[in-house]
């Protein structure tokens, strides 16, 4: 799905990024301490914070990052990287990543609201095809379903309790305590998202000694091979707030 402004393409990449290609040396990006806060061009800008359109689908604006691909200078604007509860916790609700509809309209999940704390709890793009909602009625009828919501007329929350037989790997993850998740739930993780024992997400589970001395290497430290080799979880990014996804400022 792409739009054309003149020489620029936009063109969604997910539910969560969208990307700007084309003839993007027209582009002037404005930075502040190497951080890119605006993209400013003949007809349009892209800021920080701003609610800017791709099609059908409404982005807010968070982060603005340069790529290059070949000789070209490529732009993702994105809401928000997946989070680590889209990682680690997501998985506790069974089934497969396609079943959820995760790369068509999933944005992310979160382990609490303001009115729901310690739940699972995942933001989607609304949308009005029969598929869809098909999708949110079997949502419903999950034995850890709580409720659903809209937070505005484009997308949908859905909360559910934590599965028992995943209370302590729940417990686990706040902690940061990814190594001590069971070996099952382990597996199932990996599984859920088509990772592989050498990638990235196993090495943490399962205390990878090269992830170690590359870590080493990185920051430069000595870590006890007890450490975790992940940062443990801050909660602004784990906790839904909709003026950050969805609100263009709070009234």
């Amino acid at each position: 799905m792409k739009v054309k402004h003149k020489h620029l393409i936009t063109s969604i990449k997910n539910p969560r990024t969208f990307v700007i290609s084309g003839n993007t040396g027209k582009i002037k990006p404005i930075t502040i301490l190497g951080e890119i806060i605006s993209l400013v061009t003949d007809t349009f800008s892209i800021d920080i914070g701003q609610i800017f359109p791709v099609k059908k689908r409404n982005y807010k604006v968070n982060s603005i990052q340069s790529k290059v691909v070949g000789s070209t200078i490529t732009y993702e604007v994105s809401s928000a990287a997946l989070n680590k509860s889209s990682l680690f916790v997501f998985p506790m609700l069974g089934g497969e990543r396609r079943l959820f509809m995760f790369e068509e309209l999933f944005i992310n999940c979160f382990i609490g609201t303001k009115k729901h704390k310690d739940h699972i709890v995942l933001l989607y793009r609304f949308c009005g095809d029969s598929t869809f909602l098909k999708f949110e009625q079997a949502l419903s009828q999950f034995s850890t379903f709580v409720e659903s919501y809209d937070p505005s007329p484009e997308y949908v929350v859905f909360v559910f309790r934590i599965p028992k037989d995943h209370i302590q790997n729940f417990k686990k993850f706040k902690e940061g305590k990814y190594s001590e998740l069971d070996i099952t739930y382990k597996t199932k993780i990996l599984e859920f998202h088509n990772f592989n024992l050498q990638g990235d997400l196993a090495q943490i589970l399962f205390k990878s000694e090269n992830r170690r001395l590359r870590l080493e290497e990185q920051l430069n430290v000595k870590l006890p091979v007890a450490a975790e080799l992940h940062s443990i979880i801050n909660l602004e990014e784990e906790i839904f707030n909709p003026y950050v996804y969805i609100n263009k400022k709070r009234d």
